[in-house]
């Protein structure tokens, strides 16, 4: 049973079927074409005995037209009595059908070919083989009737050697071709297993492994790099769960510590309904800010999950970016700053996208700019044709972020040191990073020098 099991096991590796569909394909191609040499081959030599024979009636009709029916007998005596004898058969008969001369007798008079075994007719040889074949035929003379026929000796071995060819090119072939087979299959299952290994180390916690390239560029590495490049996001997503976990666990005990500080100071202390009020008051606001932080999380988690992408429209961006210019203009000049809008374009920006979360974007971006940056900040916002898309920038000349911390910021509740004591829970520019890899577009922070620039790709609607 177990053998059997192997067996089954081994006929169901790919690499192998894939090498015995070889070996058979590449065997059929020889026997095939082997086909059409072999009965081509004898098609030409059957059409050359044919020839032969009729050459040599011709011969044997020339004689009797020039010198009679008795000249013609002798003739045909020296042609059956001569060294061709196992060659050629002959036999000449009168009018009235009685044998007259030649190496055969007795053969039935026809008016087609005729294809005749020596052992089927009567003669006087003692050579030749029981198994030879002639191909003849009839045809009238003077004062009766002349058969001549020819051998297919020279046939049946040139068929003889094609088959013993036939015998040792196939089996070259065969064993050719399974090598052959065998060579490509162990290097597909190398590659193979070299998928399985990832994968079971990936299913193990080894969440770095990666499946290995053999650089050749073929679709087993351009799987193989798709492979790549979602375990590559599968990382990104666990290292967000710990982080996050980890960040919830530190963000959270501090307000959590808080709340229940104020809770047991008013169950100690608090003698008026008015002191239980303030306390249960300051206690929802931190209840609120804590579910502000869930929902935040919630929502970056269906965005990432890919749902909204059926909601997906035409849009303009620069119309959005109007509308949210025009909405918090005012909000950057209560805080002291000011925000501008530049666009120099005359035509539509036209994306595919969710208008609502690329407002929630932009929104994001002005706000944690308005946040960071001090009074007499200027915020610019701005817009630029890519050759397949559109680059929306938001620049201002604050503090900026620090190089090392620009990779970080777009983790979950990930703050800045400077940022812990303003308002927030860390999780606007991970919104943001989490729409923008949502409509498939490039997030890059470089330096304004001094402030900060906050480029964002888009791919047009017609990429």
């Amino acid at each position: 049973m177990s053998v059997l099991s192997g067996r089954s096991a081994l006929l169901k590796r790919t690499p192998v079927r894939l090498a015995a569909t070889f070996t058979v394909l590449f065997a059929t191609t020889v026997i095939v074409l082997f086909a059409i040499v072999f009965f081509g081959i004898t098609s030409r030599l059957s059409d050359q005995i044919r020839y032969r024979t009729q050459e040599t009636m011709g011969s044997l009709l020339a004689v009797d037209r020039e010198k009679g029916f008795d000249d013609l007998a002798a003739a045909v005596t020296g042609e059956g009595g001569s060294v061709r004898d196992t060659d050629f058969i002959f036999e000449l008969v009168d009018a009235s059908g009685r044998h007259v001369a030649g190496n055969v007798s007795g053969i039935k008079p026809s008016d087609t070919w005729l294809t005749l075994r020596r052992s089927d007719i009567e003669s006087e040889w003692t050579n030749g083989e029981a198994d030879d074949q002639f191909q003849a035929i009839w045809q009238p003379v003077s004062d009766g009737r002349l058969l001549v026929g020819s051998s297919n000796r020279d046939l049946r071995r040139t068929q003889f050697f094609l088959l013993e060819v036939l015998g040792i090119g196939l089996i070259a072939t065969t064993l050719l071709g399974a090598l052959c087979g065998a060579f490509i299959a162990r290097r597909t299952q190398h590659r193979i297993d070299a998928f399985a290994k990832t994968l079971s180390a990936v299913s193990e916690g080894k969440i770095q492994a990666r499946v290995p390239m053999s650089g050749s560029g073929d679709d087993i590495d351009h799987v193989g790099a798709q492979v790549n490049h979602t375990l590559d996001h599968l990382q990104t997503l666990i290292e967000n769960v710990n982080q996050s976990s980890s960040d919830i666990a530190h963000d959270l005990k501090k307000p959590v510590g808080r709340l229940r500080q104020r809770l047991d100071i008013a169950r100690r202390s608090a003698h008026t309904t008015n002191d239980f009020r303030l306390a249960v008051g300051d206690a929802l606001g931190d209840l609120d800010a804590m579910m502000e932080t869930f929902d935040a999380l919630l929502r970056i988690t269906q965005i990432e999950a890919g749902a909204r992408r059926a909601r997906f429209a035409s849009i303009d961006l620069a119309a959005v970016l109007d509308d949210v210019a025009d909405v918090y203009a005012p909000v950057a000049e209560d805080a002291g700053q000011q925000l501008a809008w530049a666009d120099g374009r005359w035509k539509p920006a036209l994306i595919k996208g969710d208008r609502e979360l690329l407002v929630q974007l932009f929104a994001n971006l002005i706000e944690n700019a308005i946040r960071h940056c001090p009074q007499g900040t200027h915020i610019v916002l701005e817009l630029h044709d890519e050759p397949d898309g559109f680059r929306a920038e938001l620049i201002d000349d604050g503090p900026g972020i620090p190089a090392h911390e620009r990779e970080k910021v777009f983790r979950r509740l990930y703050r800045l040191e400077r940022a812990r004591s303003t308002p927030g829970s860390g999780l606007g520019l991970t919104l943001v990073a989490a729409i923008a890899e949502l409509h498939d577009a490039r997030i890059d922070l470089d330096d304004h020098d001094p402030g900060l620039r906050v480029a964002i790709t888009f791919p047009s609607a017609a990429a």
